[in-house]
């Protein structure tokens, strides 16, 4: 619940662009933090700073903190981190820098200006309008969708921010900070190459994107790419009769998209699943009279917006992304590796050469050359000194050989991993490191393509600061590198980086056939795993080494896997003294096999928010393929420590197609595609829609092959209990209804909906050509609602 609290608070916070001249000084500093003051919380947030100088020349560095506390000062300490910037300006002159920041808690941004290690300038900038949701809008058009400010599905308050080609990010990962990006009525062709391909990633990693066309749908169309339009547009028309009379549509055809609302034979709104995204056209513009003034259209515009946010992504699930208040930084889910990161490798002993030469040196000392030498001199009674003196001698060898080879060197635990999407040249890649260094003070780390990714702190391990006080890191944001301030020899300090790479050649196919999930992979790239495993829900199976060139197969029935309602299994899958047991203190290492073993569970812990785009509950099939090939180059101080790696490649392969069979539990999830009432965000976990009253309406579509059709439907609920048992009907508490969709009569007939178990599906609810049904769930009392899946028997 704290975490919901924490959303609250925030959410009444405000900022304001804050221009401010230092005292003393000839600098004028304007700060704007978020989007048109709004943002994410644990999401990364643009701070844009303007400075202008009407004194002498000036040099110095423009540092952004983002505070680590929780909200008050007394409260459990987090992490923090300082992002610096070089300024150089000349009198007269003004400059524009931008940096992005992550904050969890919305406590605040610290701006300031230092000059020879003195600070000049120093200025807290609040935190923007924490959005529960937020929407990115690109048009020409001032007041385009400002609409959805005005609905409150599902309990969640809009944001919506008009951004500009300026104000786009170029990376993927900035990008997610957005739920939905819209673009309606903008000419996509002034976007840059770099931000065409962060909307690319965007989208097959997870993200969703809502177009509108009309009559200037090649201004909007043009400059996207070619992949994500679910429709290949020709021309336009005008509708001449309908509602919608009047009204400038797109005529084209059809991509692989899926029509879901229509005037006759005119598309009006098409959807089409990309990669793991979801892209949604409108082929009218938004912005048409027509169009807005229409009855309904807000009704539209909220389910439009429902089914690119709540029920978003290829993968069909009831569970919405930990985007709903839940913080999802890179900083809190890098304290899931607190503990694995810690346990450190025992350094090897020294070369065998070298304590072979360190015996012979001592033997012919302490031997021969002692005795010949007293000999020469005629002094053999000295030998009860000589002898102690040699031994003494040659333990100081020994010792500033070991310090020299060993002593003097950094130590540093890796965990990479790469979320590949079938189809996509690039991968979203999240990396934790720990490292951990002999002696004290500053040390400089460097990560291969730290340019082009974002850094954090980790958070504390097990609520304890890793260095006893802040987990701070500094980042210079023109050059990427890393500075770890105030290191204490031999005790660990984590940071970790995320962004987009080269994906490898990783591809796979799943299908459900007689129950079971059965499927392939193969390894194109040049990368050697160990070992893998694959999971479908709750239950997986282990895979043996896949070479490059490679190829695997697997079989296994599913299991439904529900988050927040148990351990599942994931401890069950690597064995290790840490999750069999309850937490335990750092310690020394237990061995290489206790080591990887543990990293490996906590890769698997974060695994319903580790993605990019956050929660999503059932888990579909998914492939984790392991490696020691380290997916990141590390040096601190300018030379490679001695790393131990341990990376993934994650490669999710939804189910394709659904063959003869019975259809368990898991695989055909309910997608939530329209809510209306008075629904909550804060009653229950992620993956849960608590109502006061109203209704929420599911779509299950399961991926059924060619010339079979689905009987015996059958829906079941495994919702976990939250925070106590779920409302019971009675007097003062209305019963929730189910109703479906009659494909044969084109109407909502009642079933006899069960909140818990399974629900009756009549045959003519089920869609003879695609296998869909469609349900909704009312009531004018409290209900919950979640974790829904299609079952029943194909032939």
């Amino acid at each position: 619940m704290g975490a919901w609290v924490i959303a609250v608070c925030a959410a009444v916070a405000f900022s304001t662009p804050i221009a401010v001249e230092a005292a003393g000084s000839p600098l004028n500093v304007s700060v704007q933090v978020g989007y048109r003051n709004v943002a994410k919380l644990g999401q990364w947030m643009p701070v844009s700073v303007d400075i202008t100088n009407s004194g002498p020349d000036f040099d110095g560095t423009l540092e952004l903190q983002s505070n680590g506390t929780y909200g008050v000062k007394s409260g459990p300490l987090g992490a923090s981190a300082v992002y610096a910037t070089p300024v150089s300006l000349g009198t007269g002159a003004t400059k524009h820098f931008k940096t992005y920041v992550s904050s969890d808690v919305g406590s605040g941004i610290d701006v300031r200006i230092v000059q020879n290690g003195r600070v000049i300038f120093s200025q807290q900038a609040p935190t923007p309008n924490a959005a529960s949701l937020l929407v990115g809008v690109l048009s020409d058009q001032p007041t385009t969708l400002d609409q959805l400010g005005a609905l409150h599905p599902g309990g969640s308050v809009p944001g919506v921010a008009h951004i500009s080609v300026a104000d786009l990010p170029d990376s993927a990962v900035l990008l997610r900070g957005f739920d939905l990006i819209a673009i309606d009525d903008f000419s996509t062709d002034s976007l840059t190459a770099a931000q065409r391909s962060a909307i690319d990633d965007f989208v097959l990693n997870g993200g969703s994107l809502l177009l509108g066309a009309g009559g200037s749908w090649h201004k909007t169309l043009s400059g996207l790419p070619a992949d994500l339009l679910p429709m290949n547009v020709t021309g336009s028309r005008v509708l001449t009769s309908g509602d919608l009379t009047g009204v400038e549509v797109a005529t084209g055809t059809s991509k692989q998209g899926t029509t879901w609302m229509s005037d006759g034979d005119q598309p009006l709104l098409i959807e089409k699943h990309v990669g793991l995204g979801l892209v949604s056209m409108a082929t009218f513009d938004w912005n048409q009279e027509q169009a807005a003034g229409w009855a309904q259209s807000t009704n539209l515009l909220r389910e439009a917006f429902v089914r690119s946010t709540y029920g978003t992504g290829a993968i069909a699930t009831s569970g919405m992304p930990t985007k709903f208040g839940f913080a999802n930084s890179l900083s809190a889910k890098g304290s899931q590796f607190a503990q694995a990161l810690s346990n450190l490798p025992a350094l090897n002993l020294p070369a065998l050469w070298l304590i072979g030469t360190l015996v012979i040196v001592y033997i012919l000392l302490v031997g021969p050359i002692n005795y010949l030498v007293l000999r020469a001199v005629n002094r053999r009674a000295l030998a009860w000194v000589t002898v102690p003196a040699i031994a003494l001698i040659g333990s100081g060898c020994a010792y500033g050989a070991g310090v020299a080879t060993k002593g003097t060197a950094a130590q540093a635990t890796e965990v990479s991993v790469l979320h590949v999407t079938p189809g996509s040249q690039h991968a979203y890649q999240e990396t934790y490191d720990s490292l951990l260094t002999p002696t004290r003070g500053d040390y400089d780390v460097g990560i291969s393509g730290a340019r082009n990714k974002q850094i954090s702190p980790i958070y504390t391990y097990f609520g304890q600061p890793t260095d006893g006080g802040p987990a701070m890191i500094r980042v210079n944001t023109a050059s990427g590198g890393i500075t770890l301030p105030s290191m204490i020899a031999f005790t660990p300090r984590g940071f970790a980086s995320e962004g987009t790479t080269n994906a490898p050649d990783i591809t796979g196919t799943s299908q459900l056939i007689g129950g079971s999930v059965t499927g392939t992979i193969q390894n194109h790239s040049s990368i050697n795993f160990t070992d893998g495993v694959v999971l479908v829900g709750n239950n997986y199976v282990k895979l043996p080494a896949l070479p490059p060139g490679g190829s695997l197969t697997f079989s296994l029935a599913p299991g439904l896997y529900v988050p927040f309602a148990g351990p599942g299994i994931y401890p069950q899958i690597y064995p290790n003294a840490y999750t069999c047991c309850p937490p335990q203190p750092y310690r020394n290492a237990q061995g290489d096999a206790e080591r990887e073993a543990e990293l490996r569970t906590a890769v698997f812990s974060t695994l319903p928010g580790t993605g990019y785009a956050g929660f999503t509950a059932g888990i579909p099939p998914t492939v984790v393929l392991w490696t020691k090939q380290p997916f990141q180059d590390i040096t601190v101080s300018g030379s490679h420590p001695r790393t131990f790696a341990q990376d993934a490649v994650m490669v999710t392969l939804p189910v394709a197609t659904i063959g003869r069979g019975s259809l368990p539990s898991g695989i055909a999830m309910g997608r939530v595609v329209d809510i209306n009432g008075d629904f909550s965000l804060g009653g229950g976990p992620p993956g849960v829609l608590t109502a006061q009253s109203g209704s929420v309406v599911y779509e299950f579509t399961p991926p059924l092959a060619p010339g079979v059709r689905l009987g015996n439907a059958l829906i079941s609920s495994a919702t976990p209990a939250y925070g106590g048992p779920k409302p019971v009907a009675g007097p003062l508490t209305p019963a929730v209804t189910g109703q479906v969709w009659d494909w044969a009569q084109s109407k909502w007939i009642a079933v006899n909906y069960a909140e818990t178990g399974a629900t009756y599906i009549p045959d003519s609810a089920v869609d003879p050509t695609t296998g869909m049904v469609r349900l909704k769930i009312s009531s004018q009392g409290p209900f919950w609602s979640g974790y829904l899946s299609l079952t029943g028997a194909v032939s």
